[in-house]
């Protein structure tokens, strides 16, 4: 296979899953919608091919394999994830029925001192998974994240709070 088609193949590939889905989604047979669709699944695939070249590495791969990680403690920490999920789901669902609407967003900065860059990765998407917050930015002095109301925002505390002492659990480090 010449170097050129192997470059295509992917584009094509993308665009044409794309075109699928645009027609499965809307239904339409038309040529101006079917035309549509193609010329917007092919720009998408050409304006974010350079995306899908290199996979993603939160780390060095040589380092992947070194990561500390306690599976009791993990699997542990997944159930517990998951109650918390279901609690915050709660309080969401309670924000929003509630007539007045008690919103009061606000961005958190959290200080992490997590011992790995997996385990900052695990307490970000579990941050995210949350309802009512969700992990904006992180960099070295930490993540700022977003949480829909004071209450969501006082749960992660200045340092993660116990959502961050459990991943340092996980990943070797125990609680502070």
């Amino acid at each position: 296979m010449s170097d050129q088609r192997r470059r295509v193949l992917p584009v094509a590939v993308a665009a044409g899953l794309l075109f699928v889905f645009w027609v499965a989604l809307s239904g339409k047979l038309d040529a101006f919608h079917l035309s549509l669709g193609l010329l917007t699944a092919v720009a998408v695939t050409l304006a974010t091919h350079g995306l899908y070249r290199a996979p993603p590495q939160p780390m060095p791969a040589d380092e992947f394999g070194r990561v500390p990680l306690r599976w009791r403690h993990f699997l542990t920490y997944a159930v517990w994830l998951l109650w918390q999920i279901f609690r915050s789901a709660i309080h969401v669902a309670k924000l929003i029925l509630h007539p007045r609407l008690p919103i009061a967003p606000r961005m958190v900065r959290i200080a992490d001192d997590l011992p790995h860059p997996v385990a900052r990765l695990t307490l970000a998407h579990s941050i995210t998974l949350t309802p009512g917050t969700v992990t904006v930015d992180c960099d070295d002095e930490g993540m700022l994240v977003h949480a829909i109301d004071p209450e969501s925002a006082a749960s992660l505390g200045g340092d993660g709070g116990p959502m961050a002492d459990r991943v340092r659990g996980v990943f070797g480090a125990g609680a502070r």
